[in-house]
């Protein structure tokens, strides 16, 4: 039980005497000044506004058991059989039924197996307005029900065990029921607790203990806020509705707080796999990065951890639907408890990629609604807005994005944008908020200024000149601009030099880099959430966009010392599902190949780890036996294939086969080759150990021009001669490489080679001696 001084900061109405029973109409004697059955803030004789705005939930109201006449502008009443008469809408006959079972499984059990049978009932039916109608067949036996609870408060007469069950039933039944049914149930239960509770007490024994156990499991929010917001407003009770009040913003803090535990989990599990793909992507094919998730994800624990992490998002969010409009209205009364509750949990689903959508949504009740603004402002500061922009906003833009592309699907563009919008609509004028709003607008017209091709380069570059001065959320929504306009870009500019033009000003600073991240993090958990096979192609511009960023990029310390490092984005995880995801639809003759190529590589190597705070892919995440396992049963390899593929991957060797033009499966079996090791050589009990420095090989083939099979072939022949490649010394700087690779002349630099490689390697390379030098290779 939840007792103790009252933390509220609910001024109460005047004490009313106990309200007489409530007619089927809904109409309350010895009302205190404020109240109304639809809206809970209506005076006796004028009418005003709700407090709570625009809730996700319909406004109360009630409604009889059959439906009333249509209400007449004036004059008479017609008559029956006069024109105009329309008659009441008879209650179903099965609902009547079911009404008849609850009402003789009460006279049968008592209370307990009412409310199971009204469960029971209600499920069955299935449908809301005739679950509404049940409600209101069922009335005299639901307020038998609610006086049996409210006396048990009141005396301590009803264990927890049965108040557990019956509450629990009650709880179902009204979230089986429309806005009515609801009403109708919560209404009883707080008018019996009125009743039989004394005022001023919080009392409420067991009753309240039931509903904080059932809290635990996500189960009884839409009864017990419900039923709270009519104590304090409609029937004065404050000290017995802020108890049941705390059981609700309890609840959903337990469920928040769970849900962020299970979600951190999560995101060590994806790190983890973000760091073994990184290391071993150049080895692998497109379908073999998805099978390789797909094993990782089947492993027992993961599939747990991610699991738990989404059922808890779901529960937190289901929680919060059940008693959200109650709570905004508590809050904007000025009630702490509700006010941080809502707060916290739809900043945490802010972050979730499923129920952002819901934060953005809240975020636009608080611009339309005055009182709730107002409130939160006087709990969190005059800095309000700028919280509610960093800490909420912020971060929901971009995962809301995502939602609404991966919703989109073969509506691609039209159908993104149309989704996306009327979650942001709450948030396009300023009304009690007023910074945000602008950006918002800003941002739409910017999309469709991109769209139209209307976008300046000048702009983009505006934009990047200001990057590091702007806030979380101006960051956030420049990455929500060019993610969801370049998305599915119309082909006349995707395939022009617009495209182009935005691309090359993205890829010249580490603003360019940082926001491009962020892009593709958007955009990768789009893809991961949506039928990619299907649409696959709407993704091109953006990879494009990401693989000339990557190698735009020659100076990595630069980049890391530019990159604003764990800023907001992740991009590992991403990018290794968009990639495998698009890869295989790309219509262009070996695009796929080249995507892969540059980010696999080097985007999850560099950029992944950079955007995290490090250089590439940390060991201590690394899972060795995990990556064995999965090779094990993907490939067959062997223990030793393994040591081989992850060591090589660690030192970077993939990543530069890659840029040699060679494919995953090449990649794979030079660096596992064990009869003999191409990079290293065995210290016996299975170990391996680096052989040498291979990478002034690869920087000697990239210069004569071997590239893909020449030089895939080449490193078959003479890979275990590293020792050769490593001892040229130019005596004269202008045959070195550094000249060469600045000049453009790579002759003196080959000529060199030749004369000290031994023989018949030199052979191998002589029928390149005036081949073109693969210089993307030297670019990356």
């Amino acid at each position: 039980m939840i007792d103790g001084p009252n933390r509220r900061n609910i001024r109460p109405p005047p004490a009313p005497p106990p309200p007489a029973p409530k007619r089927e109409t809904q109409q309350v004697t010895n009302k205190p000044r404020g109240f109304n059955p639809a809206s809970a803030f209506e005076s006796p004789t004028r009418k005003r506004a709700p407090v709570a705005l625009t809730t996700p939930l319909a406004a109360r109201t009630t409604e009889p058991a059959v439906a009333p006449a249509a209400a007449r502008s004036e004059g008479p009443a017609p008559a029956p059989g006069e024109p105009g008469f329309i008659g009441p809408v008879a209650t179903p006959p099965e609902v009547l039924e079911s009404a008849r079972a609850v009402e003789q499984a009460y006279a049968s059990g008592g209370a307990k197996t009412a409310a199971e049978e009204l469960r029971k009932q209600s499920e069955a039916l299935g449908d809301p307005a005739k679950v509404d109608a049940l409600l209101a067949a069922s009335r005299e036996t639901i307020d038998r029900i609610s006086t049996d609870l409210a006396n048990g408060a009141r005396d301590d007469s009803v264990d927890q065990d049965t108040n557990r069950e019956v509450l629990g039933d009650l709880d179902a039944a009204m979230n089986l029921a429309g806005e009515a049914g609801k009403d109708r149930v919560a209404t009883s239960i707080a008018q019996k607790l009125a009743e039989a509770i004394p005022a001023g007490s919080d009392q409420l024994w067991q009753f309240d203990d039931a509903l904080g156990e059932l809290a635990e499991g996500g189960i009884g929010s839409t009864l017990s806020a419900r039923v709270a917001e009519k104590l304090i407003n409609d029937f004065g009770r404050v000290e017995a509705g802020n108890a049941l009040l705390n059981t609700s913003t309890d609840a959903i803090n337990e469920v928040r707080a769970d849900y962020e535990t299970k979600a951190e989990d999560l995101s060590k599990v994806e790190q983890r796999l973000n760091e073994e793909l990184g290391q071993i992507g150049p080895a692998l094919t497109p379908e073999e990065v998805e099978a390789y998730k797909e094993a990782f994800w089947a492993r027992p624990e993961n599939a747990r951890i991610r699991d738990e992490a989404r059922a808890a998002g779901d529960k937190l969010s289901n929680t919060l639907a059940a008693s959200t409009e109650q709570l905004e209205a508590l809050a904007a009364q000025g009630d702490t408890g509700a006010q941080k509750a809502l707060f916290e949990s739809y900043s945490a689903l802010a972050k979730s990629p499923n129920h952002a959508d819901e934060a953005l949504l809240f975020a636009g009740r608080i611009n339309q609604n005055a009182g709730l603004a107002n409130a939160l402002r006087g709990e969190y500061g005059e800095d309000f807005e700028k919280k509610l922009s960093d800490e909420l906003i912020a971060p929901a833009v971009p995962n809301a994005q995502a939602e609404a592309i991966a919703e989109a699907g073969e509506g691609g563009f039209d159908a993104a944008m149309q989704k996306f919008a009327s979650l942001v609509s709450g948030l396009e004028t300023a009304q009690s908020l007023h910074d945000i709003p602008g950006n918002f607008r800003q941002m739409l017209d910017d999309i469709q200024a991109i769209r139209a091709g209307t976008y300046s380069p000048d702009q983009v570059q505006d934009l990047l000149n200001s990057w590091d001065d702007k806030s979380p959320l101006g960051k956030s929504l420049a990455v929500a601009t060019f993610g969801l306009a370049l998305y599915d870009l119309p082909s006349q500019l995707a395939e022009g030099e617009y495209l182009e033009a935005i691309k090359n000003t993205l890829t010249t600073s580490a603003a360019g880099i940082e926001l491009t991240a962020g892009i593709l993090h958007t955009l990768g958990k789009a893809s991961a959430a949506a039928d990619v096979a299907r649409f696959g192609a709407k993704f091109l511009p953006i990879l494009g966009l990401g693989a000339d960023a990557i190698q735009a990029y020659q100076d990595i310390q630069a980049l890391r010392d530019g990159v604003s490092a764990g800023d907001i984005f992740n991009l590992a995880g991403s990018v290794v599902s968009l990639v495998g995801d698009v890869a295989g639809f790309i219509p262009v003759a070996g695009t796929a190949v080249d995507v892969v190529a540059t980010f696999v590589g080097e985007a999850l190597r560099v950029v992944g780890g950079l955007l995290n705070g490090e250089f590439g892919p940390g060991l201590e995440n690394f899972d060795l036996g995990e990556v064995r396992d999965i090779l094990h049963e993907m490939f067959g390899m062997s223990d030793a294939e393994v040591q081989l593929l992850v060591m090589n991957t660690k030192n970077g060797y993939g990543e530069r086969l890659q840029e040699l033009g060679l494919e995953p499966e090449q990649i794979r079996e030079l660096l596992t080759q064990t009869e003999p090791p191409l990079f290293a050589f065995s210290g016996g009990l299975g170990e391996y150990m680096p052989l040498g420095n291979p990478n002034p090989m690869f920087d000697t083939l990239a210069a004569f021009g071997l590239s893909g099979d020449e030089a895939f072939r080449f490193i078959q022949e003479h890979g275990d001669a590293l020792a050769a490649f490593e001892s040229i010394n130019p005596y004269y700087d202008e045959a070195s490489l550094g000249n060469a690779v600045a000049s453009g002349d790579f002759s003196a630099f080959r000529e060199e080679v030749l004369r000290q490689l031994p023989g018949d390697i030199a052979d191998a390379l002589r029928p390149y001696l005036n081949a073109p030098p693969n210089t993307e290779y030297f670019e990356n």
